[in-house]
Parts: C-alpha cells; sequence; structure tokens
C-alpha cells in the first residue's frame, strides 16, 4: 500500500492562498497630499527650524514608516525675484503672506465671477458678465497690489468661441479701463499670443494693453534659437524653460542664446525656472465629471487611479469646460540649487494647484515632499 504524502503540496497551496489575499490587501488607498505633509511635534527638532523633522503618518505596513522630511532653498533664500500662481483663495492668501513672494498669478479659469448654471445663463446678458468679471479680477489684482506684490493673470488652456464669457483679450481691455490691469500675463498656448500679439511691447510706456509685461509659459515651447525666435516674434517679454528638456539641455539652450550675434534680442531674453508644480499631464475638452456621472459646474477635484495604484489629481475647470490631469507626484527642483543657478534664471516660480494653504507654505518653507519626481530635468525624453 502507497502512503501519499499531502502536506508539501498543502503547504504551497496555502502558501499561495496567504500570499494572494496579503497582495489583496496591501492594495490601500494612496496617502493625499495633504496627509504627506503631516507632521509630529513629539519628533520636531529644538532649536534649527530647518533640521529634519520625521514624518510617521505614511507607510503601508501596520507600523508606519518613519521618513523625513528634507529641505531646499526656501523662497526666502533665492535671492532673485519669486513668482507663484495660484488656482485657489485659500493659496492666494497663503502667498500674499510671504515677503519673498515678488509676483501672483491667478488662473483665469478658477477666480473671477463663478461659472453660470444653465438655469440662469438666459437671464443673464453676456455684456454684464463680462463687467461683473472685470470687476472681480480688479478688486484681485488692487488686493494683490496692497500686499507689496506684482499681480499676473494666467490665461486659459483652452479658448474657444462659444465661451459664455469674454475672451482673454477683451478682459485685460476691460481691466485697463478700471484700472487695475496686471502688471503681467503668462499666456499659455499660441492662440492667446495670436490674440495678443496685435500690442506692442510693455517697455513701449503707452497705456493699455502695452503696459502688461507678456510671459510665454513652458507649453509655447522654445527649444532652440529658431523656436525662440518665433516666439519673441509673437510678442514675447519673458520666457519660461522648458519642462521636455534636461536641466543640461537648458544650459545649451542659454549659452547658444548668449552667444547669438546676429539678434540681441536673443541675447537678452529673460528667463523664469519652474521649480516646483503638478505637472499636467493630458489637457481634455471632455468633461471626466460628466462622463463618469453628471457635471455639477463645482470646479471639483477627481482621482484618476492608474495601474500602479497611484492617485492622478484631475482638476475640472467649469468655467471654461476643460480638464487637467495631473502627475500623481509634484516635480520638485527647488532643492537643487547648483543646478537651478546654473541656468541663470531671472526668477523662479512655484504652480500651485491642488495644493492646501498649510501646503503652501511649508513648500515655500522650502520642505521637500517625501512622493515627488524629477520631470526630465535629470533624464530627457527617449
Amino acid at each position: 500500500m502507497v502512503r501519499r504524502d499531502n502536506s508539501r503540496n498543502e503547504k504551497r497551496n496555502t502558501g499561495k492562498n496567504d500570499s494572494r489575499n496579503r497582495n489583496k490587501n496591501d492594495y490601500k488607498k494612496q496617502n493625499s497630499l495633504k496627509e504627506r505633509y503631516k507632521e509630529n511635534p513629539k519628533d520636531k527638532p529644538k532649536g534649527n527650524p530647518k533640521g529634519n523633522i520625521k514624518d510617521n503618518s505614511r507607510g503601508n505596513s501596520k507600523e508606519a514608516k518613519v521618513e523625513t522630511i528634507s529641505y531646499g532653498v526656501s523662497a526666502d533664500d533665492w535671492h532673485m525675484p519669486v513668482s507663484v500662481s495660484v488656482e485657489t483663495e485659500a493659496q492666494l492668501r497663503a502667498v500674499m503672506d510671504i515677503k519673498s513672494v515678488s509676483r501672483i498669478y491667478v488662473d483665469e479659469a478658477c477666480f473671477g465671477i463663478p461659472e453660470i448654471g444653465s438655469d440662469i445663463a438666459g437671464t443673464v446678458s453676456k455684456g454684464s458678465n463680462e463687467e461683473r468679471e472685470a470687476e472681480a479680477f480688479a478688486e484681485i489684482f488692487r488686493s494683490i497690489r496692497a500686499s507689496g506684490k506684482e499681480c499676473g493673470l494666467r490665461l486659459r488652456r483652452i479658448e474657444r468661441e462659444t465661451d459664455p464669457y469674454l475672451n482673454s483679450r477683451k478682459l485685460l481691455e476691460n481691466l485697463v479701463k478700471l484700472g487695475a490691469a496686471p502688471d503681467a500675463v503668462l499666456i499659455r498656448s499660441f492662440d492667446e499670443a495670436m490674440l495678443l500679439s496685435g500690442s506692442e511691447p510693455s517697455e513701449s510706456g503707452n497705456k493699455g494693453l502695452n503696459t502688461i509685461k507678456k510671459i510665454f509659459d513652458y507649453t509655447c515651447y522654445g527649444y532652440n534659437t529658431e523656436a525662440v525666435s518665433m516666439l519673441l516674434d509673437l510678442g514675447a517679454e519673458g520666457l519660461t524653460y522648458p519642462i521636455e528638456l534636461t536641466g543640461r539641455e537648458c544650459m545649451a539652450l542659454r549659452k547658444a542664446l548668449k552667444e547669438n550675434e546676429s539678434d540681441e534680442r536673443l541675447r537678452t531674453v529673460p528667463y523664469e525656472a519652474l521649480v516646483y508644480g503638478h505637472l499636467p499631464m493630458m489637457v481634455s475638452a471632455n468633461c471626466i465629471q460628466r462622463t463618469s456621472d453628471r457635471c455639477d459646474h463645482r470646479n471639483r477635484i477627481l482621482r484618476l487611479r492608474d495601474r500602479m495604484q497611484k492617485d492622478m489629481p484631475v482638476r475640472c475647470y467649469c468655467k471654461y469646460c476643460y480638464n487637467q490631469i495631473f502627475n500623481a507626484e509634484p516635480l520638485v527642483l527647488y532643492d537643487l540649487e547648483e543646478d537651478i543657478r546654473a541656468l541663470d534664471p531671472e526668477s523662479v516660480r512655484y504652480d500651485f494647484s491642488i495644493e492646501s494653504e498649510n501646503e503652501v507654505r511649508k513648500i515655500l518653507s522650502g520642505a521637500v515632499p517625501g512622493a515627488m519626481t524629477r520631470g526630465h530635468f535629470r533624464h530627457g525624453i527617449e
């Protein structure tokens, strides 16, 4: 009689089932950005405010992992102009209190009058909307100037002729009439560049749109001297380093521009370096909220989970009906001081999108989030 030993098989099966259950339980929801910055007061070092802070808020195991929040360059320590862009009133409150911030860009799609629902859209004329919109932005710009900072308008990503509000140029013209024109405008598409290309450079000193400095964002690509020359022809008075280029490629571009002997504009064009921000992975004219359920016109922030179990923030800009899908991890370069200064930028910029008021303050103080990305700054596009 042959006796079978099934203990090995039973052990193998048991281990397999345990592994399956363990992997299933490990798929926990990713900590929010707010939780990643949560500090334990007991772990704060005494004395040096820039010392390491233990962060016990993260970790997927039963016992929370102890991680250290490091610090980069704070906004106070750059010793050059610092610009920020904001999308919420809470972010605006935070940056207005920070003396080292020299310019604040408010997003055209996030501020102004609220998005008008279809139930009352027919009762309000477009002319009335234009006046209310300009007055709302004028009030914001006056408060920014009262805090001793320059004010800027960051234009929307998508502009249509069918938008229920005035176009970007008309908004700027109305702000000029109210005596509350922004000091600078951040242009983010070639459509907007063409829309404003009829105005003279701001250095002319003429009143009107000519007094507003035109800065081109990284979404208006200028990879080489020919592309930069074209952007200058469109009226650019300042550029942003392309996020698709590596740090070395940005240095090579700036060197080529400064050594150009045929065009003085190329040698003197000022550059701004983006050192923080959730980079957009996609801009969509389709409403993700409406596709998943229905649009409630609340400019809400949604989450898309990818196959790596990372939550990608989705910002709904209901006012102009488009979405932006952001990278799950923010771009962080403000802890690479030598690399950023080697680019010789005239200013640095922080782009805030989904951050809370407290998170904005921490980032501008130099705190580096535990989860972040370098983008293409170290490794280029292959």
